[in-house]
C-alpha cells in the first residue's frame, strides 16, 4: 500500500497559484507507518535513515508523545495510530478537494474509482453501466477489483473513492449505504450428486441441505480473508461440521461455478451471484446440470453495502452512480425471490 505524495517539493504557500502542502514531517511519518521500517521509508523518500529518524523525533517532541515503539520491533503507539488515522483523513480530503476543483477548471464532468469483487462486477456492472453512461457520458469511471478486506485498505489510503463490499468492518470513518442481505446456497453438479447421493435426496435438499451430509464430498472454498469464507467457517464451527476434502480455495465465484459444472467439487455461493448457474443450466448437458440448494441452519448474514469515506463530499455524478447501483441490486434480489 503506497500513499501518492510528492514528498520533497518546497511548500507552496508563498507561490502564486500554488496549493498548501502537507508538512514534510507528516509525510515522512506516513511513509514510516506504512512500511513499519525506517530503512524502507528512507528508501522510498530518497533520504537517509537519519533524516527519517530526525523527522519522527521532531514530531514526537512537538506533540510530547511517542509515536512509535522501537523494540522489539517498530510499531505504532496509541498516539501514533491516532495520528495515522487523522493524516489519512486529511490526505483524502485534500485529494477530493483538489480533484473537484481541477475538474471544474478543466471543464471535465468528473472521474472516480469504484472497488468491488470480480464476481459482483461481472453480474452487476453490465446491468447498470449502459444506463449510467446515457446520463453521464463524460464521467470517467475506473474499477479496482479485489476482496473486501483489500478494498477497505484502498479506501483508507485514497486509492479508490468507494467500494461495493460484503460484511465490511465497522470502521468509524466509513459511511455505509446498505444494499441487500444475501443468502448462501450450496451448488453441486448432477454427476457429483448421483455419485454421493441419489435422486430421492433432491427433494430433501431443496428444503435445506445439511452440510454434515456432505462431509465426504469435495468442495471448493474461499480465501481465508474473504467475507464469505468467514461466515462459512463460522457455520461449520457452530454445527461441528468438517468438510474432509477441500482441494480448491478461490475468491472468484465464476470459477467455483465452472469447477462445479465440471463435476470436480461442490461449492457454496451467495444467491446474488447465482445468475450464471441459470444461464449454464439452460444449455448444458444433463450430467453437468448444477443443482442449487439452500443451506440448512445457515443464519449468518452477508451484508452487501456501498462504502465511502465519511469525510468526503460525494459529487452528484457519484451519488447518481450509488443510486443506480442500489436499484440494480434491488432488482437482482427481487428476481431471485
Amino acid at each position: 500500500m503506497e500513499t501518492s505524495f510528492h514528498l520533497f517539493e518546497m511548500p507552496a504557500r508563498g507561490r502564486r497559484g500554488g496549493k498548501p502542502e502537507m508538512k514534510q514531517s507528516f509525510k515522512i511519518f506516513l511513509l514510516t507507518a506504512e512500511e513499519m521500517s525506517i530503512s524502507r521509508a528512507a528508501k522510498r523518500a530518497y533520504v537517509t535513515q537519519q533524516c527519517v529518524s530526525d523527522h519522527i523525533k521532531r514530531l514526537e517532541d512537538e506533540y510530547g508523545v511517542a509515536l512509535f515503539e522501537r523494540k522489539p520491533r517498530l510499531r505504532l503507539t496509541e498516539a501514533g495510530e491516532t495520528m495515522l488515522r487523522s493524516l489519512r483523513s486529511v490526505h483524502i480530503l485534500e485529494n477530493n478537494m483538489e480533484r473537484n476543483i481541477r475538474e471544474i477548471a478543466d471543464g471535465q464532468r468528473g472521474s472516480f474509482t469504484v472497488g468491488m469483487s470480480t464476481s459482483r462486477a461481472q453480474i452487476i456492472l453490465p446491468l447498470m453501466l449502459k444506463r449510467y453512461y446515457e446520463h453521464f457520458p463524460k464521467v470517467d469511471v475506473s474499477f479496482y477489483v479485489n476482496d473486501t478486506v483489500v478494498l477497505e485498505e484502498k479506501l483508507l489510503d485514497g486509492t479508490i473513492d468507494l467500494f461495493l463490499g460484503a460484511n465490511a468492518s465497522l470502521n468509524p470513518v466509513f459511511h455505509t449505504m446498505p444494499l441487500a442481505v444475501d443468502r448462501m446456497y450450496l451448488i453441486i453438479s448432477e454427476s457429483l450428486l448421483q455419485q454421493h447421493f441419489g435422486s430421492r435426496e433432491i427433494k430433501e435438499f431443496e428444503q435445506g441441505a445439511d452440510l454434515a451430509r456432505f462431509s465426504d464430498v469435495p468442495f471448493s472454498l474461499y480465501y481465508e480473508t474473504g467475507a464469505v469464507n468467514l461466515i462459512v467457517q463460522q457455520h461449520l464451527k457452530d454445527y461441528g461440521i468438517h468438510l474432509k476434502n477441500t482441494p480448491y480455495h478461490i475468491s472468484d465465484c465464476d470459477t467455483h461455478i465452472f469447477l462445479c459444472a465440471s463435476g470436480l467439487c461442490a461449492a457454496l455461493i451467495p444467491e446474488m451471484l447465482s445468475l450464471r448457474i441459470y444461464e449454464h443450466n439452460a444449455k448444458c448437458d444433463p450430467d453437468k446440470y448444477i443443482h442449487i440448494f439452500p443451506v440448512k441452519n445457515f443464519h449468518y448474514p452477508l451484508r452487501i453495502e456501498l462504502i465511502w469515506h465519511k469525510d468526503t463530499q460525494q459529487p452528484f455524478y457519484i451519488k447518481a452512480f450509488c443510486e443506480m447501483l442500489q436499484e440494480e441490486v434491488n432488482k437482482l434480489v427481487k428476481n431471485h425471490e
